[in-house]
């Protein structure tokens, strides 16, 4: 039981770590500052972040800018790449031109989503899968009938368990069934909204590094108890589609999200994760099939 909490509490603040380096990587982020985030020296915060994230404060902070600033060249293409590096954390355009280019292997004047799609290492990932559908575009010939609609979602405190590392099938059900335990104990399920929030998006980041938040959206006034973390989700307007199907079909909806509606839409997505809302519970379901609202952020297209 002890081994059980100090594990929680560990987990718990290197995770406002990762949730605060998210939330403001266009600042300067020194060590020294998001040790006292987590409570502990220095040092030991610089080894424990590498052994429970898998990377070094250094390079998790990197990737994400990175990645930022690749979804911003894929969805908002006419911002210059100055502005991009700027509010990506970047000193410079030169310091960002040669941080992608040792990453991705070519210049981002040279980037388009087609080229960087087919050069990542994802990609080689995604097509080891493709006889499960996955990395597949819809196919014109037989398009699912897909409907978007816009929806506004108040802010909305969780309770969440972060999985880090989605390859896995087993490490997913394994933090499902942490917050389901949790849930219960806490006459929360069923009744209790479960909400799946991506942190990254899988065309750019590795999976072994894929971040995943399983959700429970909490009543108001709710004190949690127990060894389980806890977030505020701001407010937004999303672009929603309720999808009903197995996993390729899920597959199929988010890219005809990302891919058909959204250059078409007048929006583009907001830095805020993208989340699943879950209209059946997958347990019930078995997890062959699914019955979930695929909510992406969205606000009007060139809104700063």
């Amino acid at each position: 039981m002890k081994n059980t909490v100090s594990r929680q509490i560990y987990t718990e603040r290197i995770n406002r770590v990762i949730d605060h380096i998210a939330a403001h990587l266009e600042e300067p982020l020194p060590l020294a500052r998001l040790a006292r985030l987590a409570h502990f020296s220095p040092f030991h915060f610089h080894r424990i972040f590498t052994i429970l994230v898998g990377e070094s404060v250094h390079a998790f902070t990197r990737r994400l800018r990175l990645e930022k600033a690749v979804l911003a060249m894929k969805y908002a293409p006419r911002t210059t790449l100055t502005d991009i590096a700027l509010r990506c954390g970047f000193a410079s355009s030169s310091d960002f031109s040669r941080a992608f280019k040792q990453a991705y292997g070519f210049s981002p004047r040279q980037f388009t989503p087609e080229r960087f799609v087919k050069e990542s290492k994802n990609w080689q990932d995604l097509l080891a899968n493709t006889g499960y559908g996955f990395g597949k575009l819809p196919d014109p010939k037989n398009p699912d009938r897909f409907r978007v609609r816009l929806v506004e979602r108040p802010a909305q405190r969780v309770a969440y368990v972060r999985v880090i590392g989605t390859h896995a099938p087993e490490r997913l059900l394994a933090g499902f069934e942490r917050l389901m335990a949790w849930g219960k104990q806490n006459d929360l399920v069923p009744q209790a909204e479960l909400i799946g929030m991506s942190q990254d998006d899988p065309n750019i980041t590795p999976q072994r590094k894929y971040r995943y938040d399983f959700c429970l959206v909490l009543p108001p006034g709710f004190k949690p108890a127990g060894d389980i973390n806890v977030k505020n989700v701001p407010g937004s307007r999303f672009g929603a589609l309720r999808c009903k199907g197995d996993i390729h079909k899920l597959d199929r909806a988010w890219n005809y999200l990302f891919r058909t509606w959204l250059p078409g839409s007048g929006h583009e997505p907001t830095l805020e994760p993208a989340m699943e809302v879950y209209r059946g519970h997958p347990a019930e379901l078995g997890w062959s099939v699914y019955d979930i609202d695929c909510m992406v952020p969205v606000k009007p297209l060139g809104v700063r």
